[in-house]
């Protein structure tokens, strides 16, 4: 029995042999699903090769092409509007570099190509010019070269990767501007002759025939009539008073006999017994008469100030301070009060006085500003030059 069961070395062998034979065979059969699947990813990637290859590539290679033959030509027209146009046009790089400008630009400032951007054109680091030109940015500011004005509209473009500078002449604007405001500085000086007119003609005409009037009924001594000729003197002498205040208005005449720091010591001290706001006043370095203009100028400002103060900023306190130095006259008027509030009906109190005392400022090449913090007071500045 035992030998019946014995396998030869040679039998084990063709039995192994018979086994990966067959092994073989299935996994090469066409009906090894293995097999299929293998083989479709094999034709699938094949074909995605050619398609990718063959088609996708070309059409990239066209479009990348095509975009460029397009940029070329966008910047080809830019080049020649900006070349064909009469303002000066300016075209720099990503990093602040030169690579075109017009006739008008070369004539305008000494620039060359591949130079870098004009210093006095537009200080702009090259991150921020960089960063600008990849959004698309716009950018409008001023600039001023030998005397001629231009508004700057500075274009990003990315898709060039460039930035263009348009400039716009607006000396013309500028002119109408300066010629508006000394317009308006004539105006309100006309204006000041014509109250200094007016309150002469007060003065030597109405108030000296009330007068008069005055010095009669009291000559009058009829009991009888006595009563009635009391009542008709008081109503002369109140018209009298506020022929004064009208006067005084128009013209003081502290201004006109004494110069501008009486007269806004007067000021201070009337606006300070009329609202019951504690006034001071401090005058610096003012020795003299100073021009007629300018003292009706710094007299009105302050009195259009302190005005303001005593009907809008419930203020306890106000003070003014004058300084004259060598090179300009400076006035500061301060209070304790509300300060400038968001708030519509104060404004429509306070807005066209404000622009008012701003042009006039401005009629006598001077800087006017203001600080104010809602409910911590209000500071007002003004600086002439002299």
């Amino acid at each position: 029995m035992n030998c019946s069961m014995y396998i030869s070395p040679k039998q084990m062998i063709l039995a192994e042999d018979s086994i990966t034979k067959h092994f073989i065979e299935i996994l090469s059969s066409w009906s090894n699903p293995l097999l299929l699947i293998l083989f479709f990813i094999i034709i699938v990637f094949f074909i995605l090769f050619f398609i990718n290859r063959y088609l996708v590539k070309p059409l990239e290679q066209k479009h990348i092409l095509e975009k460029k033959e397009i940029e070329l030509k966008n910047s080809r027209m830019m080049a020649l509007f900006a070349e064909l146009d009469p303002d000066p046009v300016i075209r720099v790089t990503a990093d602040g570099k030169v690579n075109f400008f017009n006739e008008a630009a070369s004539k305008l400032m000494s620039i060359e190509e591949n130079a870098s951007m004009p210093e006095t054109l537009f200080k702009i680091s090259p991150k921020d010019l960089g960063d600008m030109i990849a959004s698309d940015s716009k950018l409008s500011f001023p600039f001023e070269q030998n005397g001629v004005h231009y508004n700057v509209l500075m274009k990003g473009n990315s898709a060039l990767n460039i930035a263009q500078f348009y400039f716009r002449d607006i000396s013309a604007i500028k002119n109408l501007e300066i010629k508006l405001k000394q317009l308006s500085t004539h105006l309100q000086n006309q204006i000041d002759e014509e109250r200094f007119r007016i309150a002469h003609e007060l003065h030597d005409g109405i108030v000296q025939e009330l007068y008069l009037v005055q010095l009669g009924l009291r000559n009058i001594s009829d009991a009888d009539t006595l009563e009635q000729i009391n009542t008709i003197k008081s109503q002369v002498e109140s018209a009298t008073e506020e022929l004064r205040r009208i006067i005084y208005d128009l013209k003081p005449k502290v201004l006109d006999e004494m110069g501008l720091e009486p007269a806004l010591r007067t000021l201070c001290n009337n606006v300070s017994t009329e609202s019951g706001i504690t006034g001071s006043i401090q005058v610096i370095g003012l020795k003299g008469r100073l021009d007629k203009k300018l003292e009706i100028y710094f007299y009105r400002i302050i009195q259009e100030a302190v005005s303001n103060i005593a009907k809008h900023s419930g203020a306890t306190e106000f003070s003014i301070i004058v300084s004259k130095d060598s090179e300009r006259i400076r006035t500061i008027v301060s209070d304790n009060g509300c300060g400038l509030r968001n708030d519509k009906g104060q404004e429509s109190k306070t807005g066209f006085g404000i622009l008012n005392m701003k042009e006039r400022t401005e009629g006598f090449g001077g800087i006017f500003k203001i600080n104010s913090t809602e409910n911590e007071g209000l500071t007002l500045i003004t600086e002439i030059p002299i």
